[in-house]
């Protein structure tokens, strides 16, 4: 980075909360910002909170020493009286954890914006004291706000020309004296300690704040009362008093640029107006027990922050328009015979040679916004957009009004450009733009955007609206501009690839658009004859498109088993919440149940030929039959296994039903009367884990934890040949191909073999990918792919002649994925997994554009 720290390495963040705020209902932004920060040990990142002055914890029970305790509370909540203890707290907690190469990362609200401030002043003048020296941090605090000692420099007897300053010496013996803070960041930063503002201020808090890589500033607009006046980077100004030249100054220039070929540069700081009053903009004002709120301050510092490394969750929602900005009125009550009070404070004047204090009453007046400061446009999200008038006065010589901010169009009038801090959702979505018609111009700029996770999910956000809003109409169109228009959405997709190819630090995800609705928007692509744009589309819908259509959320413990209806239009799920669950395969939505009968974990489920009857198979050794519409148990509980049933399956013509226990028995029973066809089928001296008909309905397949696979004559329950030998743990799942001529299965040696049904020969495989065991695995209905599900918690797509894994896993759940079952047209994926959902893939799409070599093929 420009300041000399290196962007992804390790972070140390402190966060001190505003007056009388602390953790609870009512949380503030400091406490929201506190719990986005990444923190596990990947991340990379060490972190420390501290509660606002005034709180403290309770005793149990009240005595003299617990009024004592409210008394001392009452006092320092008012005067700020613990201030240096908060600071020197941190100060500590910094110094033990430092590293060389360490970026330093404050955020402060209210007072604890002013302490972080200081914190920062402290660690320039007296440096940051070395591990070890831990007794030495109160005078180092006295050092720091020793204003005396700079004015009173120390003379050496060796050499009476050389000077240092107290600070100096004790910062060259005791500390390391190279450390700068990185970032600071503030939420309506106020001093209020004492009575009044003080004569002088601690030092470095209120000379620019350049004594720190970069400053940012979150502002009330609406705040009125004398004790919540803020302190911005120069006291009274942005500016240093006397300065002309703003940019210069400050660094201060707006961060995003409208020009299109502009890179955007981090400016030193930058102090920003947002609609609400002093705890509107730092929180804690509302409920906010889930820490969700994410509201406009909040956002933009973390959104800026991330911009120079700082690390964290992606926040969980973009505030729509819907969601407004409520103002709640700060000044009633105690606070106003505070108002009519002579308290000193600072004049705020715009005039270079203006009086900077004064002790006139302050009457409740608005603050006034100072140049060089930006004002937000999520005032445009506002309560009472048309009617409200923020209480802050702009600078008397400005052309504009608060009528035209308000305006939606703001954005667009010059007059108001360099007044105007944009969203960086907003902007993101014009630099893609730019994008577009400008080509590598404007990459760099979206490339800086992208460096946190917010950043990347707004590019990708913007590109996905991007590629949405583009209507192209071929057939009206000449071979030329049709090549121009595939041109530019070659080079976005590409661009796109580039910034966004990767998730987040700390290995946060990206919120992908799903893939069934992306590949429409760019098949003109795909079906163009250049091999450029095919490669593009391909790589963009396997990197950056999410082919899981619904997950769905019902069952409240593990989904063991799914399937499709015969139609296609159902998914039956079963799940160790002994349930069954019957849902809308196109919608996602649930239709019928949970079927309730069993009273153990349900293991298997699987449809009727017909589609009108579901069966399902139990840890409490038990069959039954459920009438699909009515979940009503219409043959059972089935009785005769002795453990748990663990797969059960229909005959191609629904009369019987085969049976796979952890009683070393394979069972076919009569599915009209629920009898035992036949004496079970032995040969196990281990668990069934699964079962399968043949097509024809003449075999059967199982699968044990003897690793063997073993295949019946459905009719007279003899094995047709030896066992298939080549796994070398437990064969969890087993079924036959499509033509009866295979059989696959999955074993908890991580492996998939696809075996000649006849010979018993390993015809393919072992296939290897997946990196924990396979749990199920399946053929599509053409008999040319196959899907498979892991401990891995992945599902995968393989060529059933190659044995080549098709595409990038799909990946979604977040524990093991059970079983896996394809729709009847080949389109569509179910997986049931640990994880308590189901989730529904779209194949169609994501095998179409994984076989690029072989398009016909892929098409399923």
């Amino acid at each position: 980075m420009p300041c000399g720290h290196a962007m992804g390495g390790r972070n140390l963040i402190v966060c001190i909360d505003g007056t009388s705020n602390q953790f609870g209902d009512k949380n503030t932004n400091v406490i929201e910002l506190y719990n986005l920060i990444l923190k596990e040990d990947i991340n990379n990142q060490k972190s420390w909170y501290s509660s606002g002055i005034g709180t403290y914890a309770k005793p149990s029970q009240k005595s003299l020493k617990y009024y004592k305790k409210a008394l001392w509370h009452k006092i320092d909540l008012a005067f700020a009286l613990n201030f240096g203890e908060t600071l020197q707290e941190a100060y500590r907690w910094l110094s033990n954890r430092y590293e060389d190469g360490d970026c330093i990362f404050l955020f402060g609200f209210s007072r604890g914006a002013f302490q972080v401030r200081a914190l920062s002043a402290m660690i320039e003048k007296v440096g940051l004291i070395c591990r070890g020296n831990e007794t030495q941090i109160p005078f180092a605090y006295e050092v720091y706000i020793n204003e005396d000692d700079a004015i009173m420099p120390m003379v050496w007897e060796s050499d009476p020309r050389r000077t240092t300053t107290k600070a100096e010496n004790f910062k060259s013996i005791f500390s390391r004296q190279y450390v700068r803070v990185h970032f600071v960041g503030a939420w309506d930063s106020v001093s209020s300690i004492g009575i009044a503002r003080p004569a002088q201020m601690l030092p470095g808090t209120i000379e620019g704040m350049k004594h720190v890589c970069y400053f940012r500033h979150a502002l009330a607009l609406d705040e009125r009362r004398v004790k919540f006046l803020p302190e911005y980077a120069w006291g009274g100004t942005t500016f240093p008093p006397g300065s002309e030249n703003d940019t210069q100054a400050t660094g201060s220039v707006n961060t995003y640029s409208r020009k299109r070929r502009d890179i955007p540069v981090q400016p030193h700081t930058k102090e920003v107006w947002f609609a609400g009053t002093h705890s509107d903009i730092g929180g804690g004002n509302s409920q906010n027990a889930g820490m969700d709120r994410s509201r406009p301050p909040l956002r933009w510092m973390v959104f800026e922050a991330g911009t120079v490394g700082l690390r964290t969750n992606p926040f969980k929602d973009k505030i729509p328009s819907s969601k407004q900005i409520n103002i709640n009125e700060s000044l009633k009550g105690i606070w106003w015979p505070l108002e009519l009070l002579p308290l000193k404070r600072l004049t705020f004047t715009r005039r270079q040679d203006g009086k900077q204090t004064t002790r006139k009453p302050h009457f409740g007046s608005g603050r006034k916004i100072q140049p060089g400061q930006k004002i937000h446009t999520s005032l445009l999200l506002a309560k009472g957009a048309d009617e409200y008038i923020p209480v802050a006065r702009p600078p008397p010589d400005v052309t504009w009004d608060w009528t035209k901010v308000r305006k939606e169009d703001a954005i667009n009038q010059p007059e108001l450009r360099g007044w105007l801090e944009f969203d960086l959702y907003e902007y993101t979505k014009t630099a893609v733009g730019a994008l577009i018609t400008d080509g590598e111009g404007s990459l760099e700029g979206l490339r800086q955007i992208a460096v946190s996770a917010d950043g990347q999910q707004a590019v990708y956000d913007a590109v996905i609206d991007n590629l949405n809003s583009v209507e192209v109409d071929h057939e009206s169109q000449t071979e030329d501009v049709k090549e121009a228009s595939c041109t530019k959405q070659t080079r976005l997709l590409h661009a796109t690839l580039q910034i966004v190819e990767t998730p987040s630090d700390g290995g946060t995800q990206l919120e992908l658009s799903k893939s069934s609705e992306v590949f429409p928007w760019v098949s003109s692509l795909w079906d163009s004859e250049k091999d450029e744009y095919r490669e593009v589309v391909r790589d963009f819908i396997l990197q950056l498109t999410n082919p899981c259509l619904h997950a769905l959320e019902e069952h409240k413990s593990i989904v063991s088993s799914v399937a499709f209806s015969p139609d296609g239009r159902r998914i039956a799920s079963s799940s160790w919440d002994r349930t069954i669950c019957i849902w809308d395969a196109a919608t996602g939505t649930i239709l019928k149940g949970p079927f309730e009968g069993h009273t153990g974990p349900v293991n298997s489920v699987a449809f009727s030929p017909d589609g009108k009857c579901i069966i399902s198979g139990s840890f409490d050794a038990t069959i039954r039959v459920w009438d699909a519409e009515t979940g009503k148990t219409v043959v059972g509980p089935i009785k005769g296994h002795t453990g748990d049933v663990n797969s059960v399956a229909f005959s191609p013509d629904g009369s019987r039903v085969v049976s796979g226990s952890d009683d070393e028995t394979v069972r076919i029973w009569d599915t009209e009367t629920g009898k035992p066809v036949g004496e079970p089928l032995w040969g196990y001296t281990r668990i069934v884990f699964s079962v399968a008909f043949s097509l024809d309905g003449k075999r059967v397949v199982s699968g044990s934890s003897d690793c063997m696979v073993r295949i019946w004559d459905a009719e007279t329950g003899n094995a047709v040949r030896e066992p298939l030998q080549g796994h070398t743990d437990w064969v969890r799942s087993v079924a036959f191909s499509p033509d009866g001529t295979r059989i696959i299965s999955g074993s908890d040696d991580g492996t998939i073999r696809i075996w000649d049904a006849t010979t018993g020969e390993t015809v393919v495989g072992p296939i290897r990918g997946h990196t924990s065991s396979v749990l199920s695995a399946t053929y599509s209905p053409d008999g040319q792919y196959v899907v498979s599900g892991s401990g891995d918690e992945t599902v995968r797509i393989w060529d059933a002649e190659m044995g080549k894994q098709v595409g990038e896993p799909l990946r979604g759940h977040t524990g093991w994925v059970y079983s896996v079952a394809f729709s009847p047209d080949g389109k569509c994926i179910a997986s049931g997994s640990w994880d308590e959902t189901v989730r529904i893939w779209d194949v169609e799409t994501w095998v179409k554009v994984a076989r690029l070599d072989s398009v016909e093929k892929a098409t399923i």
